[in-house]
């Protein structure tokens, strides 16, 4: 496991800018057991909340100070879990490190704006981040899941939900008007001439390759995988389970250092070669060629996504159209149900603006995303306002049982921390300025 420890990242670019040349970002923070909290990682997450809390160094000094500290306890206390959990064999799945890797680089970039703001507040390349920080997002996920067993038999009584209730309600904010969501995505599918010439493509780049150019110098010039190609179009040792379906059958059955015809999968086509293979792993890089869609495709799925649409007239209608079209995978299977929205705060904007203006149980016209075509259905609709026992009861019961894990969490972490060596250094630093 990483000895360093980023519990926080630099995910909001600081609208002031300091000198930290007098800092030294070498020393050691902080000591538990066998493992160390640098004080560089320390000053990282620091900046991180300096930024979040719009504190500058140089104006606040004693807050910035504040979060030094703040910062290095967290870091301290994240190693003595992921210790606990190390005892108990608690583990993750490659796949899930994975996934939340690419979670993480997207909500970077979202917040920064775009993927070259991302890359100058990391202070390095989106590739380059996602290595260093592969181990310590294993760490995060690990100490996840065990604080998470360790509070899953919490349970909360009636009475307590109430007492949390006439506790805090002074302190509860009102809460927003939340919309039940279903929806049917039509992806917009690239027709057979696209899909065709972008083999083509691909396979005139295995040409290239055959001809003398190297793998890695491939990759640099026509991949548009952005997270692998500047780094030759390695993804890194992984284990089965990982990539799509067709990407895997390919990668753990090639040759090694054998280049592999075209390979498509709903990315595009792919050119791969496996560098290494033991057991469950394989150690793989690649060249993504997209497959683009046109204007036409475009209208197609218009076209179909309005043919449905005109066909649904109940509730029913709407969860069977969504069984048999919806091309997203992860709720087509429950009749489209997203979930309760806050539509003021809805990652996807388009669908954000138009799911106040949806009657219930009426379904939505074809609303165009950079997904593609969605139909949208509203169940319910819950109006927002105070928090009220009666009319927000699921909402505060969940809110008094996190209380009361999170009461549980910190006695029980508290009392681990008097049984793990821990040494801190003091977090003294020379003036911070501009």
């Amino acid at each position: 496991m990483n000895t360093k420890i980023k519990r926080y990242l630099l995910i909001f670019f600081c609208g002031f800018l300091f000198s930290q040349q007098n800092i030294l970002l070498d020393k050691v923070s902080a000591v538990v057991d066998d493992k160390i909290v640098l004080l560089s990682d320390v000053v990282l997450a620091a900046n991180a909340l300096a930024a979040q809390e719009n504190i500058n160094p140089s104006i606040s000094p004693k807050k910035y100070n504040d979060l030094l500290l703040k910062a290095s306890e967290s870091m301290i206390e994240q190693l003595v879990i992921i210790k606990m959990a190390e005892v108990d064999s608690v583990t993750v799945l490659e796949k899930d490190v994975e996934k939340a890797l690419e979670r993480q680089i997207d909500n970077i970039i979202s917040q920064s704006g775009s993927k070259e703001a991302a890359e100058q507040v990391l202070g390095k390349k989106i590739s380059d981040f996602k290595r260093s920080y592969r181990d310590d997002m294993e760490g995060k996920l690990i100490a996840e899941k065990y604080t998470n067993q360790l509070t899953m038999n919490i349970q909360i009584t009636r009475p307590e939900v109430e007492s949390f209730f006439n506790v805090y309600k002074d302190s509860i904010p009102s809460f927003p008007t939340e919309h039940k969501v279903r929806h049917i995505l039509f992806e917009i599918k690239p027709s057979d001439e696209s899909i065709k010439e972008t083999k083509n493509i691909a396979l005139s780049i295995i040409k290239e390759i055959n001809n003398g150019m190297t793998f890695e110098n491939a990759a640099k010039k026509y991949s548009e995988d952005t997270g692998s190609k500047e780094n030759g179009g390695y993804l890194g040792v992984v284990s089965r389970g990982t990539f799509v379906k067709e990407f895997e059958k390919a990668a753990f059955t090639l040759e090694l250092n054998k280049i592999s015809e075209p390979v498509q999968t709903s990315f595009g086509f792919h050119i791969i070669e496996v560098l290494e293979r033991s057991g469950e792993k394989v150690g793989v890089r690649h060249i993504l060629i997209k497959t683009k869609t046109t204007d036409e495709d475009k209208e197609k799925t218009y076209q179909k996504s309005l043919e449905i649409y005109q066909k649904i007239k109940t509730k029913d209608d709407f969860i069977t159209n969504a069984l048999n079209y919806s091309n997203d995978e992860s709720t087509k299977e429950n009749g489209g149900y997203l979930g309760w929205i806050d539509a003021d705060y809805y990652q996807v904007k388009e669908l954000a603006s138009v799911i106040k203006n949806i009657e219930n149980n009426i379904c939505s016209a074809p609303i165009f995303t950079n997904f593609g075509y969605h139909l949208l259905w509203i169940d319910e609709i819950k109006e927002g306002g105070p928090p009220n026992l009666e009319k927000n009861w699921t909402e505060l019961e969940g809110m008094a049982l996190n209380k009361k894990k999170s009461d549980w969490y910190n006695n029980w972490i508290n009392e681990i921390k008097t049984k793990v060596y821990i040494k801190r250094n003091p977090l003294t630093y020379p003036q911070i300025t501009n």
